[in-house]
């Protein structure tokens, strides 16, 4: 009897790729070298995504827990209800302690525009439903938590924000340039702030 050809999964699971690997399998010329300048200045803060154990996806962790999360490739798997060729999540657990420095600059927009929303969150409410981004698909109710918190970022308050795990998640989907250097800084601040979390 033939041998099961292999899934994605599976020869992820045993190669354990190098995310730079991967990178211009599904970017294209330009969009890849950003990501790979990313992904440099990820490993030169100490910060090396390691596969993550899903198909196409990389964490690097501070301290023991997800700063920053990667997954590549169409559709970008069942966080994404849109079709993106990959999202960048930031984890920004202690957002509160450098907002000031955030809400002073183009952070805040970045961070307000990218948002995961309840999938449940009223279509009449803001902002409009283009505009939107979701973590899971209609009628995701995993934890019985719709239609989403509220929080305020940046002095602004976001209604219908998904509870995914009860962490604020900030996810970037198909992230050009300018928006991979706010990443990095906001990545680079909250990283400082789990530094001085001694």
């Amino acid at each position: 009897m033939p041998a099961k050809n292999p899934s994605l999964l599976d020869r992820q699971r045993i190669a354990k790729p190098m995310i730079e690997d991967e990178i211009p399998k599904h970017l294209d010329a330009n969009e890849a070298a950003h990501a790979l300048e990313f992904i440099a200045k990820l490993r030169a803060g100490r910060m090396a995504p390691g596969w993550a154990g899903f198909t196409n996806a990389w964490k690097a962790l501070i301290r023991g827990r997800t700063i920053c999360y990667i997954k590549l490739g169409a559709g970008s798997g069942a966080f994404n209800v849109r079709d993106n060729k990959w999202i960048v999540a930031a984890f920004l657990e202690n957002l509160a302690e450098y907002e000031d420095e955030t809400t002073k600059s183009e952070l805040r927009e970045l961070l307000w525009d990218n948002v995961l929303y309840c999938a449940q969150k009223p279509a009449d409410s803001f902002p409009p439903e283009e505009q939107r981004r979701y973590a899971l698909k209609y009628p995701c109710n995993l934890w019985n938590c719709a239609p989403g918190k509220d929080v305020t970022v940046c002095g602004k308050k976001l209604t219908n924000i998904c509870r995914n795990g009860n962490r604020q998640h900030f996810w970037f989907h198909d992230p050009d340039e300018v928006a991979l250097d706010g990443i990095m800084k906001l990545i680079e601040l909250e990283k400082s702030a789990r530094a001085n979390k001694k």
